[in-house]
């Protein structure tokens, strides 16, 4: 027996862990009913190794209580093979390690959140300046061009309605449009461009819409087409592929329009 344990434990480490599972295989069948064997991979899997333990405690380690701490730092000193004081060392470090990299995470998240905060409000005084340039430009085009007659219903109120809004921007009372003064005629002008600009808008975008719904709609008649086997679609094309085939298996007699509709009917 002594000599076959020599000769299992010599050899390299797979031949040492033959050797071992073998002795225990051995143990168990003796103790244990037969067929049962010790699944010594299961257990070698279940325990996790030292990498694993290390970053448990230095991601993790703040949310266990002291005692299982102290646990983690006896494993980790058996698996690292360090005195009490070179472990606390290392992990000393590692904590000032962890914390210049959180301070370093952190600065450059505020940084990021800074330049964010600084494009955006560039970008918002740009759209401020173009509003205001727009605002500008539109107000000096309804003071030079006369405003054509608004005949239409709608076009009236949605002027009206922008004039209210203008009015109750600038704090002012709404102008009578029977008798306005020269700040009332100028807000009326102003207001009746807006509406005509709105309801041009309103037009282009209504059509657009059309002509995507028209597409749509000419799309999914044309797929049903393809798709049902007797449309006529497809009956037309069998119909013109059987008379094209009999017209090539006889070229002599011709065939006119006539005959085409006899045969289709």
């Amino acid at each position: 027996m002594d000599e076959d344990a020599q000769s299992d434990y010599t050899g390299d480490e797979q031949d040492q862990e033959a050797a071992v599972r073998r002795r225990i295989n051995k143990d168990t069948r003796r103790r244990q009913k037969p067929g049962t064997k010790c699944r010594t991979r299961i257990d070698v899997l279940a325990t996790p190794n030292r990498r694993l333990i290390l970053a448990l405690y230095q991601n993790h380690a703040h949310h266990f209580p002291k005692e299982r701490v102290e646990k983690l730092k006896e494993m980790l000193q058996q698996l690292y093979a360090m005195t009490p004081e070179e472990t606390e060392r290392y992990f000393a470090e590692m904590e000032a390690v962890t914390a210049r990299i959180m301070l370093r995470k952190r600065i450059k998240d505020m940084m990021r959140k800074r330049l964010r905060n600084l494009k955006k409000r560039e970008q918002q005084a740009k759209a401020m300046m173009f509003i205001q340039k727009l605002i500008k430009k539109g107000m000096l085009f309804a003071f030079n061009h006369p405003v054509p007659p608004l005949v239409s219903i709608r076009l009236r109120n949605l002027s009206d309605i922008v004039l209210e809004q203008i009015c109750d921007l600038r704090n002012t009372d709404i102008p009578d449009r029977e008798d306005p003064d020269q700040i009332g005629l100028f807000l009326i002008a102003v207001s009746d461009w807006i509406a005509i600009f709105i309801e041009h808008v309103y037009y282009i975008v209504q059509l657009k819409k059309n002509r995507e719904l028209e597409e749509i709609e000419k799309n999914r008649a044309d797929s049903v087409k393809e798709s049902t086997p007797g449309s006529p679609m497809n009956t037309e094309a069998v119909i013109v592929n059987e008379l094209g085939d009999e017209e090539e298996e006889g070229q002599e007699v011709p065939v006119g329009i006539a005959d085409l509709d006899q045969d289709v009917e």
